[in-house]
C-alpha cells in the first residue's frame, strides 16, 4: 500500500500581481517578438498547430492594472508608454512540464502578431499549473487617441515537436480568440468558470461540527480544512520554538489508496488530495503529535471509528446524468416545495419496462405557486401510489422535458422522498427567482411521464413507467379540465381534475 505525503503551498494569484514572482520580473522576461499568427505556415502532424479543447490550456483571467493615481499600470519608453495587461493561463499538470507557455497577441487590423512569454507560477484551481504573463509592447496606452483598438489574444503551450497547442476552451472555435475591447473594458475572466474539476471541501469546525461544500467525485478533489483548536493537546517547543503538527489522514476506498499531510496551516492552504477515479468511500483521521524528541499524542478519530464520506462518480456517469432528489431537510414555506439538487444513483439500471400491472399509479397532480414578498416559486407537485411489486421499491420519481426561457431545452429525472408507507412526493421546479443572478430559473414542461426503481429478488434493478406507453404526458393532460383548488401560505395549488388524462394508470387499475 502507498503512502503519500502531501504538503500544498499555494502562492495567490491576482490581476494585480504576477503571482509568486513580481511584476517586473514578468516585465522584463515577458518581452515581445514577432511570431506568427494561429495556423500560419503550419501543417497537419509534428509542428502543427492544434486547438485544444480538452481543458488542457485554459486561458483564465487578463486585463489593465489599476494603478494608483486612479488609472492604469504603464510601461514603456515615450510619453506615458503602453497600458500593462497582465492574466493567467492555467496548463492541466501532466502536460505543463512538456513545453513552454506563450500568449500570442495583436492588435485588430494589424496583420503581425506578436508573442509573449508566461512564467510558471501556483494555481487556484486543482489540476492545473498556472502561468503568469505581462503583454504592453505593439499595444495601445493613454495618449492613444479615440477610439481605442481592440486587442485579439489565445495562449498556446510549444510542445517539444513544434506543436502548438492553442487554447480553444472558452472560444471553441478554431480561429476564434479572445477579444479585448471597449465593451468589455479591455478585460476577459471567462475562463475562471471552465475547465474546474470537481472540488468537495470538507471543514472540521472547532466546535466539532464538521461542514462539507461541494461535491466529493471520484476524479475530482478533496479540500480539508481543519481548525487546530479541535485538537489542543500536544504544543511542545524547541529551542522556543513550535515543535509540533496535526496530521490529516485519508484513506479511500475500495482501493485502499492512503494520503496523508499537515492541517496546522489552520485553512490557508488547505490540505488537497486528489479522489481516485474508483473510489466509493472516503476514511479520515488527524493526529496531533510533538516533535523534537517529545512523546505527546493525541487523536481525533471520532473515537476510533473515523470520519466517513461518500464518494460520488463523476457527473458525466450515466448514474448521475441529469439526476436529481429532493433535499427533505429543507424546509420553505410549505413543506412540499422542493429542494432539487444533483443527485447519483447508488445502482445501475438494468432495463426499463412498462408499469403494466399496477405496479404504482399517480394519485394527485398539482400545479403549485407560492409567492412569499411578492418572490415567485412555481412548482409541478406530483404524488405516486405504489401498489403490488415484485421487490424493494428503491426510489420513486419524475421524468422532466423541458425548455427553458433562453430557448435551450433539457431532460430531468428527479427523484421524490417517501412521504408515508408506499406514497412518494416529487416536484418539479418551473420558476424559482435567482439571488444576484444566480440559481433562477424559469421553465416550461414540454412532457412528463412518472417511474419507480425496483430491486427484483434476483440482485438486478429495473425501472418501471407510467408514460401512456412511452409517448408521455403534457400539461394539457393534466389541466384541460377545471382543476380543485387548495389554498397554502402565499399561494395556492391547482390539483388536476381526476378525469383527466393523467389518471388513465390509476382509472386502469380500478382506483
Amino acid at each position: 500500500m502507498k503512502r503519500i505525503c502531501i504538503w500544498l503551498t499555494l502562492c495567490s494569484l491576482s490581476l494585480l500581481a504576477a503571482a509568486c514572482g513580481s511584476g517586473a520580473d514578468i516585465l522584463q522576461q515577458g518581452r515581445a517578438r514577432v511570431a506568427a499568427g494561429p495556423g500560419t505556415d503550419k501543417a497537419d502532424g509534428a509542428g502543427a498547430d492544434v486547438a485544444d479543447r480538452s481543458c488542457r490550456v485554459v486561458l483564465r483571467q487578463v486585463g489593465r492594472q489599476p494603478a494608483g493615481d486612479g488609472g492604469f499600470e504603464t510601461a514603456g519608453d515615450g510619453g506615458a508608454g503602453n497600458y500593462v495587461w497582465r492574466g493567467r493561463v492555467d496548463v492541466t499538470g501532466e502536460l505543463a512540464g512538456q513545453g513552454q507557455v506563450f500568449v500570442l497577441y495583436h492588435l485588430a487590423g494589424d496583420a503581425q502578431w506578436y508573442e509573449v512569454p508566461a512564467l510558471g507560477v501556483s494555481s487556484p484551481v486543482p489540476g492545473y499549473q498556472g502561468f503568469a504573463f505581462a503583454m504592453h509592447e505593439h499595444l495601445f496606452g493613454p495618449d492613444t487617441p479615440a477610439p481605442l483598438p481592440a486587442i485579439e489574444l489565445v495562449p498556446y503551450l510549444l510542445l517539444a515537436d513544434g506543436t502548438r497547442l492553442f487554447a480553444h476552451n472558452v472560444q471553441a472555435g478554431d480561429f476564434e480568440n479572445t477579444v479585448l475591447d471597449e465593451g468589455n473594458y479591455f478585460s476577459s475572466g471567462a475562463g475562471e468558470n471552465t475547465c474546474r474539476p470537481p472540488l468537495g471541501t470538507l471543514r472540521f469546525n472547532a466546535d466539532w461540527s464538521i461542514h462539507g461544500d461541494g461535491r466529493l467525485r471520484a476524479g475530482g478533489y478533496l479540500e480539508i480544512f481543519y481548525d487546530i483548536d479541535r485538537l489542543p493537546q500536544c504544543r511542545g517547543t524547541h529551542n522556543g520554538y513550535p515543535a509540533w503538527d496535526i496530521d490529516a489522514y485519508v484513506r479511500f476506498s475500495p482501493g485502499g489508496q492512503e494520503f496523508s499531510g499537515s492541517v496546522t496551516r489552520n485553512g490557508a492552504p488547505p490540505l488537497l488530495v486528489q479522489i481516485p477515479e474508483d473510489a466509493e468511500q472516503v476514511e479520515i483521521w488527524f493526529l496531533n503529535y510533538t516533535g523534537a524528541g517529545g512523546t505527546c499524542r493525541a487523536w481525533d478519530s471520532n473515537y476510533g471509528a473515523n470520519y466517513h464520506f461518500d464518494v460520488w462518480p463523476p457527473a458525466d456517469d450515466p448514474r448521475c446524468r441529469d439526476v436529481q432528489r429532493d433535499n427533505p431537510d429543507l424546509h420553505g414555506e410549505d413543506y412540499r416545495m422542493p429542494h432539487n439538487e444533483p443527485y447519483c444513483l447508488g445502482y445501475e439500471l438494468s432495463a426499463n419496462y412498462n408499469a403494466s400491472f399496477c405496479e404504482f399509479h399517480l394519485q394527485g397532480l398539482g400545479q403549485a405557486h407560492l409567492g412569499h414578498y411578492g418572490i415567485p416559486f412555481d412548482w409541478l407537485l406530483a404524488y405516486l401510489r405504489i401498489g403490488p411489486v415484485e421487490g424493494e421499491v428503491l426510489a420513486a420519481g419524475m421524468f422532466s422535458r423541458f425548455h427553458n426561457d433562453d430557448g435551450t431545452g433539457g431532460v430531468s429525472y428527479t427523484l421524490g422522498t417517501e412521504e408515508s408507507d408506499g406514497l412518494w412526493r416529487v416536484g418539479f421546479v418551473t420558476l424559482q427567482t435567482g439571488y444576484q443572478g444566480e440559481g433562477g430559473i424559469e421553465r416550461s414542461l414540454d412532457e412528463f411521464a412518472f417511474f419507480i426503481d425496483v430491486r427484483r429478488p434476483h440482485g438486478q434493478v429495473v425501472r418501471l413507467w407510467q408514460s401512456r406507453g412511452g409517448s408521455n404526458y403534457t400539461i394539457e393532460d393534466a389541466f384541460s379540465l377545471p382543476p380543485g383548488s387548495e389554498s397554502i401560505p402565499y399561494g395556492n395549488i391547482q390539483w388536476a381534475n381526476p378525469a383527466s388524462a393523467v389518471f388513465d394508470s390509476r382509472r386502469a387499475c380500478g382506483y
